[in-house]
């Protein structure tokens, strides 16, 4: 092979590595989808713009019990976009399946030109599906057919290498199956993991729900307002999913108060009042140190913090109180406005309006709100209202009995 195609096999490795790197790292703040990863490594790996590559590849993961196998071919159109075909199904019993490597016993990776083992390039055209010919959108004369293994089982096929497709593309083609693999089987390892993490802070909120009735509607109405306005202000897309998970354990500290207060009807004595002023703290301690539940904990301890200094536990003023609790704040106050407790009724959506406008005899919005959160609420009070609304009727209520989160 001449130097300068080992060259741009090796410069298509190191991309490869690259990418490797850049998506591990990745994964510690997302979960990639195939998709995603796909488009990824087909960018690195088919041909043009002086690189070394196949005009085309077919990506094809295996079906349930292996019963098929399901694809679309990958071009590069205008440099950067990957256009792909529609879906191409191809039965492991069939003709077209020894060069997806389906056959009992086949190899890892083949790589063959179609003068190796045809008389002509339209004998060479019956391994290949007819839908994938179709795609190529040109006589396919070459190509390199690698298994994908691990979770998400199947095959990636690149064709008509320039000139005669060699070992060095057939290893670059491997290294390329053997990362599409290994990261999918890393990814969805994560996902499952953050899914019991989800379910385990979903728990630990619930915990006070056996005192206090209805915790569970609450802590989801919260966690979806919160992550409505964090996507409102413009924040990115891992700061608003973090709010609409952490929101839910802004009481979390209500487990360390006796029910007989967290349920007592009409005011708190001031002994009372002083004792529940606590469970931010508690919930800042139950929540503890790990950097996962940062955010977590900012609004546990933050959420009753006022923008001109006069909340609590703190008394912290202005931008030092962190803006995940000035948001979940006017979360948690609207909902406490729409829902009745022990000591009151509960208001309208238009009645929570005005007292997010004008006040009343609890509230100061000018002194108690951070004022981009409170215009980013008046943008979306539509929302606010649907998520209330939307929260009632599922569960067949015309009212809701929540927490007394305004204590």
């Amino acid at each position: 092979m001449p130097l300068e195609l080992c060259q741009l096999a090796l410069r298509q490795t190191l991309d490869l590595i690259t990418l490797t790197d850049d998506t591990l790292r990745d994964l510690t703040r997302r979960k990639f989808s195939s998709d995603e990863l796909y488009n990824e490594v087909l960018g690195k790996l088919l041909g043009g713009n002086g690189r070394r590559g196949p005009s085309g590849i077919l990506i094809a993961n295996e079906g349930p019990d292996a019963t098929c196998c399901n694809g679309q071919v990958f071009h590069l159109r205008d440099e950067r976009l990957l256009e792909r075909s529609e879906a191409i199904s191809i039965e492991p019993g069939s003709s077209y399946a020894g060069s997806l490597l389906l056959v009992e016993g086949g190899a890892e990776v083949v790589a063959l030109n179609w003068n190796d083992i045809c008389a002509n390039i339209g004998e060479f055209q019956s391994f290949f599906h007819p839908k994938v010919v179709e795609a190529m959108g040109e006589p396919i004369l070459n190509f390199v057919s690698c298994r994908i293994s691990g979770d998400v089982k199947g095959v990636i096929e690149a064709f008509n290498y320039q000139g005669r497709v060699t070992e060095y593309d057939a290893d670059v083609l491997r290294s390329a199956a053997v990362m599409i693999g290994s990261l999918l089987t890393v990814s969805n390892g994560m996902r499952e993991t953050e899914h019991a993490f989800t379910y385990t802070i979903q728990a630990l909120a619930r915990a006070c729900e056996a005192a206090e009735p209805d915790t569970g509607r609450h802590i989801v109405r919260v966690n979806r307002y919160a992550g409505a306005l964090a996507a409102n202000m413009g924040f990115n897309n891992e700061f608003v999913n973090d709010m609409s998970i952490s929101a839910q354990m802004h009481d979390v500290g209500k487990i360390r108060i006796p029910t007989e207060i967290l349920l007592k009807e009409g005011r708190l004595t001031p002994r009372e009042m002083k004792l529940i002023r606590q469970h931010p703290a508690y919930g800042s301690e139950i929540i503890g140190d790990s950097p996962r539940l940062r955010i977590a904990r900012e609004i546990a301890l933050s959420h009753h913090e006022n923008w001109d200094g006069t909340g609590y536990p703190k008394r912290l003023r202005g931008e030092r109180i962190p803006i995940s609790g000035r948001i979940v704040k006017v979360a948690d106050v609207y909902d406490a406005l729409r829902s009745r407790r022990s000591y009151k009724g509960a208001m309208t959506h238009e009645e929570a309006l005005h007292v997010f406008r004008n006040g009343d005899d609890r509230i100061n919005p000018a002194a108690h709100f951070d004022p981009a959160v409170l215009a980013a609420f008046f943008r979306i009070e539509h929302m606010f209202e649907m998520i209330f609304d939307s929260s009632i009727l599922k569960l067949g209520f015309d009212r809701a009995v929540t927490p007394t989160d305004s204590k």
